[in-house]
């Protein structure tokens, strides 16, 4: 059959929703900042003309077609939306430079000790105050760290980083009573004593837990309770460490923020922040009236706002992929690892291989997304500087190879309509899932179909349309067994080791591929040998090619993230790192109404 060209005409994309974690971390990463500058279709900051009034509110869009789940520390969120709410209340202890490495412009800061095991977590501070005024000392940080421990505990933040705490292992199975490797030495810092040492640990994100919440108030909340509670949501409740404070909610749609006058960096520059939930159709037209004066734009309608009166465009390399994956199995809660299938459908690597070759990324990205999606190649995305490996081809367009890999695996047209049976003869269908973003989405979606349809693959939407994103995501964790494979996204977070995303034991690791290849490569990554930056680009060099062998995910799209600032603010700039003079809380505006194009 001949490739097809047709392109659905539809519009709009939003950002890429997905599941927000802190991922794992390594070296090698020094190049990136440059390299990403220099890739970026538009300006990294800009300062606007006039001069900055006192106080006033910064009106903040979250372009997402979804609610908020309401859900705010960040112990607890799992979505985009929530957590861009929560960034505004809620601090982790660390911050970090350019480069995404630990540094001392945070709550605290860290010493490493790789010879005796040990980090050393000390305040930066010692008269910190909770936005309800009560003190903040490194109880509150420990008393976070033995919580999320509990088998209560119904998020997915318990990652690698607090299993490697000496005596966690125990504390967990309930044989002891408190975590021997927390040793307390005062109100203001704290030595974990590790099991092993990882280069994660010195990335925002990383193998150092970084999550703190109030002791004063959540000792007396049970932690299976946590959810439910309205400390931990968005109402005026909410007790957080960050610059603002919740004035009035909207819920599911909005929430005004009002200045922490105990911020410990100091109350915020402007009065109050507002932040909506905007659906990705109306955001051109509400920015060009100056409603709003920061929105991530929908790249597909680069055309419709890239020439605007009145806000600047700037770019971004986004820490974010979108991808193609399968289930292959189930999370067993109790033994807390994930557990392939043997029977699964598509547990047949060539099929997954045949699936990723009949994609032409590239086409797509130009024709739907203004050239700002770029065909991914690596799990490990080029966001990451050197540990990307460039010399990967990934699933390129390959019509003719995707055919051949289907032939070889079994999967003939029997019948001659054109679709493939199975290995035994039997029709063949496999149900796909997808969330609900945007039109352009909606295109692609339909233009994959056709790809796979032309290689002789019947491919289905599961339930017959995109689900809505919070299902989308709940549905695909479940490993609903009437779904075979699902197309999503993940944002990376600042540190590229792929454990807490494809992992063994990762709960995020939704497709539930486990292999002792896999596992054994991983454990190189984040090994206390890959502390030496010539070993670690070799360990994340074979994890890449390994992975793109057995075609558990399929990477399709990386992309730039553009943003609109409106002419009223005065500087804003995209560069990554606590120094940034762009935080919320330093933002300056001219003007005490948003400036409208004329």
């Amino acid at each position: 059959m001949k490739k097809s060209t047709k392109f659905y005409s539809l519009a709009a994309v939003t950002l890429l929703s997905a599941s927000v974690l802190a991922a794992c971390g390594s070296t090698g990463n020094k190049n990136a900042s440059s390299a990403n500058e220099a890739s970026l279709s538009f300006p990294g900051e800009v300062t606007h003309d006039g001069s900055a009034i006192k106080g006033g509110q910064l009106n903040y869009a979250i372009v997402a077609a979804s609610a908020s789940t309401g859900l705010l520390i960040d112990e607890l969120t799992e979505n985009n939306v929530d957590s861009t709410f929560g960034t505004m209340v809620d601090e982790s202890m660390f911050g970090y430079d350019g480069d995404r490495k630990l540094d001392d412009s945070g709550l605290a800061k860290v010493d490493f000790d790789v010879k005796e095991k040990t980090v050393t977590v000390t305040l930066n501070g010692k008269d910190y105050k909770w936005s309800d005024g009560q003190p903040f000392t490194i109880d509150d940080y420990i008393f976070t760290i033995e919580k999320m421990a509990d088998k209560g505990y119904t998020g997915v933040r318990f990652g690698d980083g607090f299993k490697n705490i000496v005596g966690m292992d125990e504390f967990v199975d309930g044989k002891a009573d408190s975590v021997s490797g927390i040793e307390k030495v005062d109100d203001y810092s704290v030595v974990l004593h590790m099991k092993e040492m990882t280069p994660s640990m010195m990335y925002a994100g990383g193998d150092v837990p970084a999550y703190v919440m109030p002791k004063h108030i959540f000792k007396d909340i049970p932690v299976a309770e946590w959810e439910k509670s309205d400390y931990a949501r968005a109402t005026t409740k909410f007790v957080g460490m960050g610059p603002f404070k919740i004035k009035e909610v909207v819920s599911g749609e909005s929430v005004t923020f009002v200045a922490n006058e105990n911020y410990y960096a100091g109350k915020p520059t402007i009065d109050t922040l507002k932040m909506d939930i905007v659906s990705p159709d109306t955001i051109v037209s509400e920015m060009k009236a100056g409603h709003y004066d920061y929105a991530e734009m929908p790249t597909d309608q680069l055309d419709s706002f890239k020439d605007a009166s009145n806000f600047t465009v700037l770019g971004t390399l986004a820490s974010s992929y979108e991808y193609l994956s399968f289930n292959l199995g189930k999370y067993d809660k109790d033994a807390k690892k994930n557990v392939m299938n043997p029977d699964a459908k598509m547990n047949d690597v060539k099929l997954r291989q045949a699936m990723g070759y009949a994609l032409d990324t590239k086409t797509a990205g130009e024709k739907l997304y203004s050239g700002l999606y770029h065909p991914a190649t690596s799990l490990i995305i080029s966001f990451f500087g050197d540990l990307h490996d460039s010399e990967l081809e990934g699933y390129t367009y390959n019509p003719e190879k995707a055919k051949k890999l289907l032939d070889e695996a079994g999967y003939k047209d029997v019948d001659g309509d054109g679709i493939r049976e199975d290995k035994n003869g039997k029709p063949f269908k496999i149900s796909l899932a997808a969330r609900k973003r945007t039109e352009a989405n909606e295109a692609l979606i339909q233009q994959y179909q056709n790809w796979w349809k032309e290689v002789g693959l019947n491919v289905e939407l599961y339930t017959g349309r995109t689900m809505e994103l919070n299902s989308f995501y709940d549905t695909i964790e479940a490993n609903d067994e009437n779904i075979d494979a699902y197309l999503a996204g993940w944002s990376t977070g600042y540190d590229p080791n792929p454990t807490g995303l494809w992992g063994a034991e990762a709960p995020f690791n939704y497709s539930r591929y486990v292999s002792d290849e896999n596992t054994k490569l991983l454990k190189a990554i984040s090994s206390e040998e890959s502390f030496d930056e010539k070993k670690n680009l070799d360990n994340y060099k074979k994890w890449q090619e390994n992975a793109e062998k057995e075609a558990f995910a399929i990477p399709l799209f990386e992309s730039e993230k553009l943003i609109a600032v409106n002419k009223r603010v005065k500087y804003f700039d995209t560069k990554y790192g606590s120094a940034s003079k762009a935080q919320f809380n330093k933002l300056e505006l001219t003007a005490d109404q948003g400036v409208a194009e004329k």
